[in-house]
């Protein structure tokens, strides 16, 4: 953990290359080249950026593990946030038939929250709900409660969780199903080391051939409209 936590700038720094140069290439050579060209350079970026994602969760858990994870904490507009999040896996949820509902249970304001962890927790329970329903339901509800705690939940009606992978399902590379899917089997362990170290944590509720809820619960430091506009014209 510690090796690859060192690691973390020598492995992504050639792959942005890659992704970065594909991407080049592509743009001048959009009226010159025979499309096979642009088809064939699509698929080294698409290759790419899968490789960069995967790489991106090691080197996370390698970081958690090795204690080298900081929280980095900034003022965030929480239902910004959230919209964006949906807006990122509704292609997934398209491809798979899902309808993808949002639900936010009043204003949730600004709060100094890490933006970048609380937005990688939630991508990670949205797109395994998208992934494991089919022409089905993908609900987002979100509040933020009178005892500053953030309450998101992410409900589907896909395959649901067998009973005996429940208490190992948030431990690296466990996998819900038995299935072959993409991916590193890592997202939920990494989204329960973000919560725990936002100071919260995340739960499931499921049941086999119905459907899940995850529950992500974490504190925040809510701001007054005045401190929230100025602290977020400075980050902007």
């Amino acid at each position: 953990s510690a090796f690859l936590a060192n690691m973390s700038h020598e492995l992504r720094t050639p792959l942005n290359a890659i992704i970065g140069y594909t991407e080049m290439a592509r743009e001048d050579l959009v009226d010159i080249a025979p499309k096979q060209v642009d088809s064939d350079l699509a698929k080294v970026l698409t290759a790419a950026q899968h490789l960069l994602s995967l790489i991106q969760d090691v080197l996370d858990l390698s970081k958690v593990e090795a204690d080298k994870m900081v929280l980095e904490l900034s003022a965030c507009d929480l239902e910004a946030l959230v919209r964006q999040a949906a807006d990122t896996v509704m292609p997934m949820a398209a491809r798979k038939g899902n309808r993808l509902t949002v639900e936010i249970a009043g204003p949730l304001g600004v709060a100094e929250v890490d933006a970048s962890k609380l937005r990688q927790s939630l991508l990670n329970l949205l797109s395994n709900a998208c992934k494991f329903t089919s022409q089905g339901e993908v609900t987002l509800r979100v509040q933020a409660r009178a005892d500053n705690t953030l309450h998101i939940s992410v409900q589907d009606t896909g395959t649901g969780i067998p009973a005996s992978k429940l208490d190992t399902l948030f431990e690296p590379f466990v996998r819900a199903h038995d299935q072959v899917i993409e991916g590193t089997g890592l997202g939920l362990a990494l989204t329960r080391r973000f919560c725990r170290l936002m100071g919260g944590d995340v739960s499931v509720e499921s049941v086999e051939g119905q459907g899940s809820c995850f529950t992500i619960k974490v504190p925040i430091t809510r701001m007054a409209p005045a401190q929230a506009s100025c602290l977020v014209a400075e980050v902007a």
